[in-house]
């Protein structure tokens, strides 16, 4: 569920390691801007030259695909403190091949991408540290795109449910998790209606293979 407090710059994954007392400095340097979005909201679209990157201070961003009869596939979703647009902003032609849209009212920092990835002219003492968390958060996101990938390899609904579920069990490290999708959310990620979904994920809790309530899942193993 997307959140509706306002995540602190200090709790940024791309300010980890870099003293409070210098974000202002940071901020000022990577020149800063913030914006709000309603839900549904484009927040990038598709072929739209980037030159900032955007971090979730509040809400849900999903990026999406649209194919030529403008139906739309979400590859990947951002919640509170997660960055986006960064693979298309440090690429020498930095047009973006996805959109971005807010999935819920959100708010937005925006970070401009070259002062990021090139030295500062004021050689910054942070400026080194931040530039490392930003390759390791790109590396983050390719992970989550592999797991999208697998996610849509499956070829029936039931295994695209179970692999989904399978990969957030795994990362909360016990049989019980909460999903950061809602229904339709989770319908659009993995490539399905909401009502067939909804019908399969009934079918598999009636079997005993998963139970939920809301967003809370757990997982059971067959006996």
């Amino acid at each position: 569920m997307a959140d509706t407090k306002t995540i602190s710059y200090s709790q940024i994954p791309l300010f980890e390691g870099i003293r409070t007392e210098n974000l202002n400095e940071l901020l000022h340097c990577l020149h800063n801007y913030v914006r709000e979005y309603e839900k549904g909201e484009v927040v990038i679209i598709e072929e739209e030259n980037i030159q900032h990157i955007g971090i979730v201070l509040r809400g849900t961003v999903h990026m999406l695909k649209y194919d030529y009869w403008e139906k739309q596939t979400m590859l990947a979703y951002m919640g509170q403190g997660e960055m986006f647009g960064e693979v298309f902003a440090v690429q020498k032609k930095n047009n973006s091949q996805v959109s971005f849209v807010a999935a819920t009212d959100c708010q937005v920092l925006f970070l401009r991408a070259a002062n990021i990835i090139h030295p500062c002219h004021r050689a910054c003492v942070f400026h080194h540290k931040l530039s490392e968390n930003m390759f390791n958060l790109i590396g983050q996101k390719s992970v989550k795109l592999m797991e999208r990938i697998e996610v849509a390899s499956k070829s029936t609904l039931r295994e695209k449910i179970l692999s989904y579920l399978s990969m957030q069990a795994q990362k909360a490290g016990s049989s019980k998790f909460e999903i950061p999708l809602n229904r339709s959310a989770l319908a659009d990620y993995l490539d399905s209606n909401r009502s067939a979904m909804t019908r399969e994920l009934f079918a598999m809790k009636e079997e005993g293979l998963i139970d939920f309530q809301k967003n809370e899942f757990s997982l059971r193993k067959p006996q």
